[in-house]
C-alpha cells in the first residue's frame, strides 16, 4: 500500500517540478525580451525605419487574413500576421522550430525578431513580390497592464 502511495506522490512531485521549470523558463524568456536593447515598434513607420534589423514588435498576433482582391486574392501565403497600432498587418513566420505561434493567437504580444524587407513571395529569377515580414525568434504575451510606448 505504501508503495502505491509513494509512486503516486513521486508522480505528483515530478509534475509539480515540471510545471515550475516551465514557468521559470517563460519568465526568463520575458525578461530576455525586456532586457534587450532593441527598438520596440508598434506601427508601420517604425518598421520601415528599422527594416532588416532585429527589433521587438508590439501588436496582436492573429491568423493570416488573405487579400480579397488583386493577384494574391484568397491565397494563404503565411499562417500568421501581427496587427499593428495603425491597423496595418505584417506577416509573421517563426525562425525557431520550437516556437508555437498558435498559443498566442488573438493576444497582445511582443515579438523579438527581424524586420525582413525584400522578396517575400517568389524568387529573384522569376515573378516575385517585395514587402515586409517579421521573422520571429521568440514571442511573449504582453500583459494588459503594460504602458504603450
Amino acid at each position: 500500500m505504501f508503495k502505491k502511495i509513494n509512486t503516486k506522490l513521486n508522480t505528483v512531485l515530478l509534475l509539480i517540478i515540471g510545471i515550475m521549470i516551465s514557468c521559470a523558463q517563460e519568465r526568463k524568456m520575458g525578461k530576455v525580451i525586456k532586457d534587450q536593447n532593441y527598438t520596440t515598434c508598434a506601427n508601420f513607420e517604425c518598421l520601415e525605419k528599422n527594416k532588416n534589423k532585429r527589433i521587438v514588435v508590439k501588436g496582436i498576433l492573429r491568423t493570416y487574413t488573405p487579400n480579397k482582391t488583386g493577384k494574391g486574392a484568397g491565397h494563404m501565403f503565411w499562417d500568421w500576421e501581427i496587427l499593428l497600432d495603425n491597423q496595418i498587418t505584417i506577416p509573421v513566420i517563426s525562425k525557431n522550430q520550437r516556437l508555437d505561434l498558435s498559443i498566442y493567437n488573438k493576444k497582445n504580444v511582443l515579438i523579438d525578431g527581424n524586420v525582413f524587407y525584400g522578396i517575400v513571395i517568389g524568387s529573384p529569377e522569376g515573378q516575385n513580390a517585395t514587402g515586409y515580414r517579421i521573422d520571429a525568434h521568440s514571442v511573449q504575451e504582453q500583459t494588459t497592464s503594460s504602458k504603450k510606448e
